[in-house]
């Protein structure tokens, strides 16, 4: 093992780095078109569309600032459109397009793959902990 990886901190960021470029790697095997964050953004919207942006970040735990300029590249590549929100005239409300739709299995087979492959080496038990353990830090900070 690395010497650095004697601080988890370090070994946590280093790990979400490759799992990043591993995710970046399938999709773009699978030709999607998409980056990492974007197909996080699609996978929170297949959950649920047809609402704010405030509460898209809020179910995806991005800012309003970063996803602006997500939606905005959304909009461009005709994955998601902006529609009036009926209650409130300066808001807007974020839908997923069929293009969206028809790329959701995809998107799922990418989630699936990538989590396969990351975990293959760990013990249904092994992964219980890790989801425990990192949900705990998630809150903790």
């Amino acid at each position: 093992m690395l010497q650095i990886f004697d601080n988890i901190c370090i070994l946590l960021a280093k790990a979400e780095q490759k799992h990043n470029q591993f995710t970046k790697a399938v999709l773009n095997q699978k030709d999607l078109g998409i980056t990492p964050v974007q197909m996080l953004v699609l996978y929170t919207l297949y959950k649920g569309d047809g609402i704010s942006v405030s509460e898209l970040g809020k179910r995806s735990y991005l800012d309003n600032s970063t996803l602006t300029g997500l939606i905005d590249r959304l909009e461009m590549m005709k994955l998601v459109y902006r529609a009036d929100s009926p209650e409130d005239r300066r808001a807007y409300l974020i839908f997923l397009t069929q293009k969206a739709i028809d790329l959701k299995a995809a998107v799922l087979d990418v989630c699936n793959t990538v989590r396969n492959e990351m975990l293959k080496e760990c013990t249904g038990e092994e992964i219980e902990v890790l989801e425990r353990v990192l949900l705990k830090i998630y809150q903790t900070l």
